[in-house]
Protein backbone atom coordinates (compact mmCIF):
# COMPACT_ATOMS: atom_id res chain seq x y z
CA UNK A 1 0.00 0.00 0.00
CA UNK A 2 1.36 3.42 -0.95
CA UNK A 3 1.89 6.05 1.73
CA UNK A 4 0.13 9.37 1.17
CA UNK A 5 1.61 12.45 2.79
CA UNK A 6 -0.68 15.22 3.97
CA UNK A 7 0.34 18.80 3.30
CA UNK A 8 -0.14 20.64 6.60
CA UNK A 9 -0.29 24.01 4.87
CA UNK A 10 -3.36 22.84 2.96
CA UNK A 11 -5.10 22.00 6.25
CA UNK A 12 -4.35 25.50 7.49
CA UNK A 13 -5.59 27.15 4.31
CA UNK A 14 -8.92 25.37 4.67
CA UNK A 15 -9.51 27.03 8.07
CA UNK A 16 -8.18 30.53 7.27
CA UNK A 17 -11.67 32.03 7.05
CA UNK A 18 -12.61 31.08 10.63
CA UNK A 19 -13.36 33.98 12.93
CA UNK A 20 -11.69 33.84 16.32
CA UNK A 21 -14.33 33.56 19.10
CA UNK A 22 -11.84 34.37 21.86
CA UNK A 23 -11.58 37.73 23.59
CA UNK A 24 -8.68 39.75 22.17
CA UNK A 25 -6.83 40.04 25.48
CA UNK A 26 -6.69 36.25 25.89
CA UNK A 27 -5.13 35.43 22.52
CA UNK A 28 -1.69 34.04 23.28
CA UNK A 29 -1.74 31.49 20.42
CA UNK A 30 -2.93 31.87 16.85
CA UNK A 31 -6.31 30.28 16.17
CA UNK A 32 -5.05 28.63 13.01
CA UNK A 33 -2.19 26.95 14.90
CA UNK A 34 -4.58 25.52 17.50
CA UNK A 35 -7.03 24.23 14.88
CA UNK A 36 -4.32 22.62 12.74
CA UNK A 37 -2.78 20.96 15.81
CA UNK A 38 -6.19 19.60 16.80
CA UNK A 39 -6.92 18.25 13.31
CA UNK A 40 -3.49 16.64 12.98
CA UNK A 41 -3.70 15.18 16.47
CA UNK A 42 -7.12 13.69 15.83
CA UNK A 43 -5.97 12.20 12.53
CA UNK A 44 -3.06 10.62 14.40
CA UNK A 45 -5.40 8.98 16.91
CA UNK A 46 -5.51 11.46 19.80
CA UNK A 47 -8.74 11.22 21.76
CA UNK A 48 -8.86 14.64 23.40
CA UNK A 49 -7.04 17.85 24.31
CA UNK A 50 -4.57 16.21 26.70
CA UNK A 51 -3.52 13.66 24.08
CA UNK A 52 -3.31 16.38 21.41
CA UNK A 53 -1.03 18.45 23.66
CA UNK A 54 1.17 15.43 24.40
CA UNK A 55 1.35 14.54 20.69
CA UNK A 56 2.20 18.13 19.67
CA UNK A 57 4.83 18.50 22.40
CA UNK A 58 6.58 15.32 21.24
CA UNK A 59 6.61 16.61 17.66
CA UNK A 60 7.18 20.31 18.29
CA UNK A 61 10.36 20.56 16.20
CA UNK A 62 8.59 19.07 13.18
CA UNK A 63 5.46 21.19 13.69
CA UNK A 64 7.50 24.41 13.81
CA UNK A 65 8.45 23.78 10.19
CA UNK A 66 4.82 24.34 9.18
CA UNK A 67 3.19 26.44 11.91
CA UNK A 68 4.11 29.80 13.44
CA UNK A 69 3.73 28.74 17.11
CA UNK A 70 5.08 32.09 18.39
CA UNK A 71 4.43 31.12 22.02
CA UNK A 72 5.13 27.42 21.75
CA UNK A 73 2.66 24.56 21.82
CA UNK A 74 -0.77 25.62 23.16
CA UNK A 75 -1.68 24.06 26.49
CA UNK A 76 -4.33 21.38 26.75
CA UNK A 77 -6.66 23.94 28.34
CA UNK A 78 -6.20 26.30 25.39
CA UNK A 79 -7.04 23.46 23.02
CA UNK A 80 -9.95 22.36 25.20
CA UNK A 81 -11.58 25.80 24.96
CA UNK A 82 -11.78 25.42 21.19
CA UNK A 83 -12.28 21.64 21.04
Amino acid sequence: MATRWVNIESIGSYFESLTDPRHTRNRKHQLLDIVVLAVCGLVCGCDGPTAIHRWATNRSDWLREFLALPNGIPSRDCTRRLY
